[in-house]
This record gives C-alpha cells, sequence and structure tokens, in this order.
C-alpha cells in the first residue's frame, strides 16, 4: 500500500521503520551492532532484504554507513542523530510485548541503567511537570502543518 500522499507524522515514519526487519536492524543497532556480517549472521536474514533495509535507513538518515575503523574495505552502519532518537520507540515496543506476549519464562531482555544497574522505568507520555499521561488524559488538535486529511482525524473541520 503506497501512503505517500497522506501527509501524517506516523505514515511517514512507517514508511521508513514499519517493515519488521527495519525495527529487527534498529533493535540490533542500539545493541551495538554495526556489520552487514552481524547484521546477517544474527537475524538470519537474507543478504538482498538485508541490503534493502539498510539502504533504505540510510537513505531516510536513520543510519549512516560509514568506513570500518578497524577494515578501511568494509563499511559499518551507525546510527544517526534522527536513528538514536527512536531509541524510545524500540523500548516501547519492547515492553509491550513483554507485558502483551509474554515467553511465560520471563523477560527476554532486562534493561538496566549502567550507572546504578538498576531497571530502568521505560518509555512514557509524560507532562510538561512530568507525571505519566495516558491517551484519554492527552487532547490532540491539529497543528499549523495540518492538511485536511489530519484535520478530519483529530475533528478539526
Amino acid at each position: 500500500m503506497q501512503t505517500t500522499h497522506i501527509d501524517c507524522s506516523v505514515v511517514k515514519t512507517a514508511e521508513i521503520i514499519g517493515e519488521w526487519w527495519s525495527l529487527l536492524i534498529l533493535r540490533n543497532a542500539f545493541h551495538g551492532m554495526r556489520t552487514f556480517d552481524a547484521f546477517q549472521r544474527q537475524l538470519d536474514i537474507s543478504s538482498s532484504v538485508l541490503s534493502t533495509r539498510l539502504k533504505k535507513l540510510t537513505a531516510a538518515g536513520v543510519l549512516q554507513k560509514v568506513p570500518s575503523a578497524a577494515d578501511g574495505r568494509s563499511f559499518e552502519y551507525r546510527l544517526t542523530p534522527a536513528g538514536m532518537d527512536l531509541y524510545p520507540v524500540i523500548i516501547s515496543l519492547m515492553q509491550w510485548g513483554e507485558k502483551w506476549r509474554p515467553n511465560g519464562r520471563g523477560d527476554r531482555m532486562l534493561l538496566l541503567e549502567k550507572r546504578s544497574g538498576r531497571p530502568i522505568l521505560g518509555a512514557e507520555v509524560l507532562s510538561a511537570d512530568g507525571r505519566p499521561l495516558k491517551a484519554w488524559e492527552v487532547e490532540v488538535q491539529a497543528g499549523p502543518g495540518a492538511d485536511e486529511y489530519v484535520r478530519e482525524l483529530v475533528g478539526d473541520t
């Protein structure tokens, strides 16, 4: 489904990271993985699919392809500032999966703050004063860049 005609930030983000291989590549990049071979080996993904996803993430400015410091003939894929901003998204997906799709044996991964060694609180939507908010506590309004699609979505027509 081509969705580029829809001017919505969720749609624009999903076009870049919405494929599950892309999410797994990002998850692995956040865990320090950088090389094509490492992604392919750990994910057990075909080289053509991996190449396509890496090119898409690189073209979108989420990853940057740079020459390897260890071997000038190979390349590494590093998270850009835009890629780093996706960290709460990946954490939210992990948390949702642990809550709603548990394996019955316990958390698959523990997320600990390096400095203290304590579990992180996770990703939440916070008020201006730092309180956690639920979806029903947030009012959505059309912003100055909204088109008719967004205005209809938020009931501002």
